[in-house]
């Protein structure tokens, strides 16, 4: 459920990390196999994802055994305007289906995030480095209960690609990414059902200032992101990543009769995420995806850092994705 949780946190308030971010190679998957035939609607993708925790399969992993699995589901449109700029959306619908200790009610489905994007791939080349940039700028709608929750009014998110391809065996890709999120909630903290304090309807003001969980929300986040994709074969390929996500915290309210010692600033969290997946292309519209993701905050409640690749937080997932505009071609030949 851990692993469920942080990525729908992280993926809801800020970046589409998991579901919608980049891929290994990700300029050439969202081109999409219709490159050549230069169909408009080439990269639209139906993405199937089935995860299981990986403590789900060690019983005496921790005190309490929690197994996770869970289903979703995201719609990925994509229109071209040639070869180099495009709008796209996404959204993804996700569903446990071991019990969920999160959910408002048994079987519940989570709605994410509409993300609305607007990309230019390849626009430019540094001369004699070969290296490719591509830009892309999102707009976060709070469509998801946990936006809502921590007041979400919209998000904007403006990135930069940096590719290179190399030809070793079938193709070796190698990109950094760098992506800033900027939130505008209504309030600074998340906002919890209905006021603690009795009595504030009549109030000046009201019950607004109450109605708040006490944990500071994300104003600013940065993500840098490493990926390299190797493809083996026309149908067998191989990918990982590295992303490092840095939020900046609305300030504090400041009491300095609570302590008069120096302490370390509160204001950031840091969480790392980690992917490494196969993926086999049996047919040019259809790809079967296998791998491991970790979305896990730097820090463990005891402080100490989490070991890196493999945590409480690993996921297995098994992906099945149908390029839309490829299988209706196919169909319609």
């Amino acid at each position: 459920m851990r692993a469920l949780l942080v990525s729908l946190l992280i993926a809801a308030i800020a970046v589409p990390t998991v579901a919608s971010a980049e891929p290994p190679g990700g300029e050439t998957r969202l081109e999409g196999s219709l490159e050549g035939s230069k169909n408009p609607f080439r990269g639209s993708a139906f993405t199937y994802r089935n995860s299981v925790s990986a403590i789900s399969f060690d019983k005496a992993a921790e005190l309490t055994y929690n197994p996770t699995w869970a289903m979703s589901f995201e719609l990925a449109p994509r229109y071209w305007f040639g070869d180099v700029l495009y709008v796209g959306a996404s959204l993804d619908f996700t569903r446990e289906i071991t019990n969920d200790d999160s959910s408002t009610y048994r079987g519940e489905t989570w709605i994410g995030n509409l993300d609305l994007r607007v990309g230019a791939s390849k626009w430019a080349t540094i001369p004699g480095a070969d290296i490719d940039l591509s830009g892309t700028l999102d707009f976060i709608l709070p469509t998801s209960k946990i936006a809502n929750a921590q007041t979400l009014l919209f998000g904007v998110v403006p990135g930069l690609r940096l590719s290179r391809h190399f030809d070793v065996l079938k193709g070796l890709d190698v990109g950094y990414g760098i992506r800033l999120t900027k939130n505008f909630h209504r309030y600074t903290t998340g906002e919890t059902e209905s006021p603690v304090i009795p009595g504030c309807v009549g109030t000046v003001g009201g019950c607004d200032s109450y109605l708040n969980d006490g944990v500071r929300n994300a104003s600013w986040r940065l993500s840098n992101s490493f990926d390299v994709g190797v493809s083996f074969t026309d149908w067998l390929s191989l990918g990982a990543s590295f992303s490092i996500l840095t939020s900046f915290l609305y300030d504090a309210v400041e009491d300095p009769q609570v302590s008069f010692t120096p302490q370390a600033s509160t204001d950031t969290r840091t969480a790392l995420v980690y992917d490494i997946g196969v993926t086999v292309t049996p047919l040019s519209y259809l790809s079967v995806s296998l791998g491991a993701t970790t979305v896990n905050p730097q820090l463990a409640p005891d402080s100490s850092n989490y070991a890196p690749f493999f945590n409480r937080y690993t996921a297995l997932y098994l992906d099945l994705r149908l390029d839309v505009a490829d299988l209706v071609a196919t169909a319609t030949r």
